[in-house]
């Protein structure tokens, strides 16, 4: 149980690290190529797509999409790093240890549950604050309301809410012309996907800098349809200086939320031609190769030979070899904490974490310059029905020539000769079956 435990953490881990890792590439494609752009609609439909999308890259498995017999048409695929971002997969914690997953875990939640109070508490003093507005007037969608307080303009939902009080007839004209923009076009969508990415997200600073270029793209998008419909630049600029007031919450959209500057910038900008907008499809390679970059490493999408690192074989027999009394002691009174046991699945893996918990042992007890060869394992085939029988070797002695020599036999093995041990095993391994791993 504690396995699988530390297992679901470990996957936990290397997918809230491949999500952030596609937040950083999507918002440095954002910054380096399309924010200077002026298409704003088609910046919006990259920032919302990439946002989303980051979530589910992770978890897509292009080899399911394509078949070996293509090696010659598309081997180069095979030279895109796999990027296993979890580099302690095979980590085993030490007994009575802290487990780092498990407090990893906990801080996580732990900013996940502080960021979605803070939303809670942000959604409630909207609520508080609207519930003083008075209804003005309704059109084409829009509920006009009105607020007694010092505010600035905002909007949510199809609602927006000015202090008509501050602003001349035609300010207020312009104001309800910018917030409409924002209600018509639903931006309120936009802005709650962002909080909820921050709050999945919150230890990833990416993810930060994507809801802020989120929420100022919207505001481009409203500045420049004000615009576009016949607004004055210099009057609309001039207003944007003038009005004054707080934002109550930063999950509505403000009148005067983003950068003055930048937003000044971006209207006095000389539109860019419709044909940068062939820019966006440069996302199409990076997405590709964030999937297959993402891929296991164990499963290339060309490789024709079979990773039997993975493949589960069942476990008869299980036996130790141990030249010291005292280690044959120590590992035989652990051995119900084995990852082998007979009569249940193992793998090349589960040998391999193994062989860490073996070793881990010996240290914790006081024997040192373990080295790698020092414990080895040997495997019986020849049983029926995929059954194999397992000894453990344990001799912290034993000479590297030794290693050197049983390495040469398991690359005979795999050359196509089936001895395992001299005297000992003999191995008839199936093609299919062959064992790829020299360090076991």
């Amino acid at each position: 149980m504690k396995t699988i435990k530390n297992n679901l953490m470990l996957s936990l881990f290397d997918y809230m690290l491949k999500v952030s890792a596609c937040y950083m590439a999507a918002y440095l494609f954002y910054r380096l190529v399309l924010s200077r752009l002026t298409s704003y609609k088609s910046n919006r439909f990259y920032l919302l797509f990439t946002a989303l999308l980051a979530f589910v890259i992770p978890l897509l498995n292009p080899d399911a999409f394509i078949q070996p017999q293509t090696i010659s048409g598309s081997s180069f695929i095979n030279h895109i790093p796999a990027f296993n971002l979890a580099t302690a997969r095979e980590y085993i914690p030490a007994e009575n240890a802290v487990n780092i997953f498990f407090i990893t875990g906990a801080i996580f939640i732990a900013g996940v549950a502080v960021c979605l109070a803070r939303f809670i508490i942000q959604f409630y003093s909207f609520k508080k604050i609207t519930s003083k507005a008075s209804f003005i007037n309704a059109f084409f969608g829009v509920k006009l309301y009105q607020l007694d307080m010092d505010i600035m303009p905002f909007s949510f939902g199809n609602a927006i809410y000015v202090n008509r009080q501050r602003h001349s007839p035609d300010e207020l004209t312009d104001i309800i012309k910018h917030e409409s923009v924002h209600v018509h076009q639903q931006h309120t969508i936009d802005v709650l996907i962002a909080e909820v990415v921050c709050i999945l997200n919150w230890y990833n600073p990416f993810a930060w800098l994507m809801k802020k270029a989120i929420k100022q793209n919207l505001e481009f998008l409203a500045d420049d349809t004000v615009l576009q419909e016949g607004a004055d630049k210099k009057s609309y600029q001039y207003l944007l200086l003038k009005v004054t007031g707080y934002s109550p919450l930063r999950i509505v959209s403000s009148f005067k939320l983003s950068s003055l500057k930048q937003r000044i910038y971006m209207m006095n900008k000389t539109r860019t031609s419709k044909k940068h907008l062939l820019k966006l499809l440069l996302m199409m390679p990076l997405i590709t190769f964030m999937m297959f970059a993402f891929r296991s490493p164990n499963t290339a999408a060309f490789n024709i030979i079979t990773d039997t690192q993975q493949e589960t074989f069942m476990l008869s027999e299980l036996s130790y070899n141990i030249a010291d009394a005292n280690i044959d002691k120590l590992v035989k009174n652990a051995q119900d904490k084995s990852l082998l046991q007979p009569g249940k699945g193992f793998s090349i893996t589960i040998i391999k974490n193994e062989r860490d918990r073996l070793r881990l042992l010996l240290e914790q007890n006081g024997y040192s310059n373990i080295g790698s060869n020092a414990i080895s394992f040997l495997i019986d085939s020849t049983l029926t029905n995929n059954r194999f029988a397992i000894q453990v070797n344990i001799d912290l002695k034993r000479k590297e020539s030794s290693y050197n020599n049983s390495k040469k036999q398991l690359n005979n093995i795999i050359s196509g000769n089936r001895t395992l041990h001299t005297g000992q095993y003999s191995d008839r391994i199936p093609a299919n079956n062959r064992q790829h791993d020299n360090n076991i």
